[in-house]
């Protein structure tokens, strides 16, 4: 009898204990969905502008003919950003953007002086974006995209086009339902004097 009662009694304590555990789970699923929903409630239509600055980093030029070895160098370089998106839903979004970066490139040959230029970057992509919502303020999100990038270095030469995959993380912060704080950190895999990226900006949703 004893065994009866306490195989009755766990069964109870486990059917409550699951019913409880899925009560919990719906709850905190419709609480994240209303965080979502109320952090961007007034539409899924948004633009983001951004200063930038670029971190800069060292290419190699192969010998062509005549012409020998050369490393180009990137110093820092600045520039803006501005990115066209629209949230599908469930924490995803999709963007266009462009941006424009001026830096210094320094051209370094064997046995010759160094000689620098002003450089030129036009970059336009097209990017998938995944954002977590922490809570109804900050958002962390992460990007993955492709992307086409102009470079001009008049002064050597150079006035060219490349493309290829870039990503980046970063972190918005909700102002109100319409503005939002933006930081972000981009890379890319394309080579090149001109590095990866720092962004900061504001956003609007529509």
């Amino acid at each position: 009898m004893k065994i009866q009662n306490f195989l009755c009694l766990s069964g109870m304590l486990l059917l409550s204990t699951t019913l409880f555990a899925a009560e919990g789970t719906h709850e905190e699923d419709a609480s994240r969905a209303h965080i979502e929903a109320k952090h961007h409630e007034e539409g899924n239509l948004y633009i983001v502008t951004k200063g930038l600055i670029s971190l800069g980093d060292n290419y190699t030029e192969e010998a062509k003919g005549t012409e020998p070895e050369a490393i180009l160098k990137g110093d820092t370089g600045e520039g803006f950003g501005i990115d066209l998106g629209y949230r599908l839903g469930y924490g995803f979004a999709t963007e266009f953007d462009f941006s424009y970066t001026h830096t210094t490139v320094t051209k370094s040959v064997v046995g010759e002086a160094d000689v620098s230029a002003g450089a030129d970057y036009y970059s336009y992509g097209l990017d998938l974006l995944y954002g977590y919502h922490v809570n109804e303020e900050i958002v962390l999100f992460g990007k993955v995209g492709w992307e086409l990038e102009k470079e001009k270095i008049s002064d050597f030469g150079i006035n060219g086009t490349n493309d290829g995959f870039t990503y980046a993380a970063g972190m918005e912060y909700g102002l109100s339902s319409h503005w939002a704080l933006i930081g972000e950190y981009e890379g890319s895999l394309i080579d090149g004097p001109r590095g990866n990226n720092i962004f900061a900006g504001v956003s609007y949703t529509f």
